[in-house]
This record gives C-alpha cells, sequence and structure tokens, in this order.
C-alpha cells in the first residue's frame, strides 16, 4: 500500500545513526562549510540576489545537529542533547557573527527587500519548518532519498534568518534583528518537533546502544586529542625550561 509506513530494519538505522553523527559533528569540515555558507548567504541578501541566497543554503551543514539533538531526545540520551545544542549555539553564534562582519566590510550597504522578507516571522514558517524538518529526517534515515536532501535545504529557513541578524544588527535595527531571531526559532522549533515525530514512528529508540557506542568512541577521540595537546604542552615547557637553564648555565660560565 502507499500509505503503508517504511520499517527499516536495526541495520539500516545504525547505519543512519552513524551518517548523522559524522555529518554533525564538530571538526573543521562543519565549521568550514558553516563559514563559507554564512558568506555566500550574506553577500546574497546585501545584493538582494535570491539565487546566491539559495546557493549558501545547499552548502550549509546545520540541519545535522538539529536532527541529532532530536535523536537524542527520542532515545534519552543526554550526551547527545548536550553535544547537538552546543553545536547549534556555536553555529548560531559563528554566523551572526561572519554575517555581522561581512556587513561591515561591504561597500555597498543597504537594507535590501531580501533582508527585511528575513525579518517577519509567520505561523506559515512555522508550517514550513514542520513539513520540512519530517521530509529531512525521513530522508536523512532512508539512502534511496538522498538525493532529495538538497531541496529540502532550499525550503528550511535557516541560515538566512541568523544572516540577516547579523546584518540588522549592523545597522542597528534591533527590530529587525528580534524578527529575524524569531523567524530563525520558528523554523527551529518546526524541525525538531516533526524530526521527533519521524524518528519516535520509525523506532530508532531501538537503536539506543548504536548511540551510546558513537558516543563513547567520541569521547575517545576527544580524549585522546586531549592527551596529544597535554604532551605537546609539556614537552613545548620542558623544551623551554632546557633551554633556559642552558642560557643560565652559559651566562654564569661567562662571567
Amino acid at each position: 500500500m502507499i500509505l503503508k509506513p517504511a520499517k527499516l530494519t536495526k541495520t539500516q538505522k545504525t547505519q543512519a545513526v552513524e551518517k548523522l553523527f559524522h555529518e554533525s559533528a564538530p571538526n573543521y569540515d562543519f565549521f568550514l562549510m558553516l563559514i563559507l555558507s554564512a558568506i555566500i548567504v550574506t553577500l546574497g541578501l546585501l545584493m538582494n540576489n535570491i539565487a546566491i541566497v539559495i546557493g549558501g543554503m545547499l552548502v550549509a551543514p546545520i540541519l545535522s545537529p538539529i536532527l541529532s539533538l532530536s535523536m537524542g531526545v527520542v532515545v534519552g540520551n543526554q550526551k547527545l542533547m548536550k553535544r547537538s545544542g552546543l553545536v547549534i549555539l556555536q553555529s548560531m553564534c559563528l554566523i551572526v557573527l561572519i554575517s555581522l562582519i561581512m556587513s561591515f566590510l561591504a561597500i555597498h550597504k543597504e537594507i535590501t527587500p531580501e533582508i527585511v522578507a528575513r525579518a517577519y516571522p509567520s505561523l506559515s514558517y512555522f508550517l514550513i519548518g514542520l513539513f520540512s524538518g519530517g521530509a529531512v529526517a525521513f530522508a536523512m534515515v532512508r539512502p534511496s532519498l538522498s538525493e532529495t536532501l538538497p531541496g529540502v535545504a532550499i525550503s528550511v529557513s535557516l541560515i538566512p534568518p541568523l544572516s540577516a541578524l547579523g546584518i540588522a544588527i549592523s545597522f542597528f535595527e534591533w527590530n529587525m534583528a528580534v524578527g529575524a531571531l524569531g523567524l530563525f526559532l520558528l523554523n527551529f522549533i518546526g524541525i525538531v518537533f516533526a524530526a521527533l515525530f519521524v524518528f519516535a514512528i520509525l523506532r530508532f529508540y531501538e537503536v539506543k546502544e548504536a548511540i551510546d557506542k558513537n558516543i563513547r568512541a567520541e569521547e575517545r577521540v576527544m580524549l585522546e586529542e586531549k592527551r596529544e595537546k597535554d604532551k605537546e604542552k609539556i614537552e613545548e615547557i620542558e623544551k623551554t625550561v632546557k633551554e633556559a637553564t642552558e642560557f643560565l648555565k652559559e651566562k654564569k660560565n661567562g662571567k
């Protein structure tokens, strides 16, 4: 039947979880793509060019941590919720900061219609976020639907409102800034609730062990990186102390 719910095997669910963890990891690649996306979208808004704005939305990776936040709520994993929430908050601040800087550096600055359009939240945007969130969550866990993700990314308004927020701050347009933040939050809440529903319906709580395993693996990697950094710092300190000691000896012998 056409309306019969699609069932996922445990293996497919585990693969979907691993994919989500990989794409939402707060690493160099994630933040690089986020910065590039923010720059492109901000330029598009300042130039009043919707095509450029859409191009920037296509490369934005911010959907992944939002989906992983919903996943964390469904399985009741506080570490995943904390990780995802922190990545989302860092992403928001980074996008606003990049947009603010780009706006200050822009040669021709003015409030364009594309910027204004991102400053007036409405129920329609919440509904768009709701249905888009459901679509992207379902497409994320179904490999056969992965080609539809770029189209869904265009419909989700996440980066443009945050870029408009940064631009509005540079113009000291506080009402516009509040409106842009409101638009982002409407979309954000819609996506989170829709993804919650999809992950719950598809019974992702059955692969809670896979999520715990990925969390532990990520923690081990972070711990190893911390140890390496601490080791490098200790070696640097020892080298500095050794050089200082040799210098003092040479100075003493010179006398």
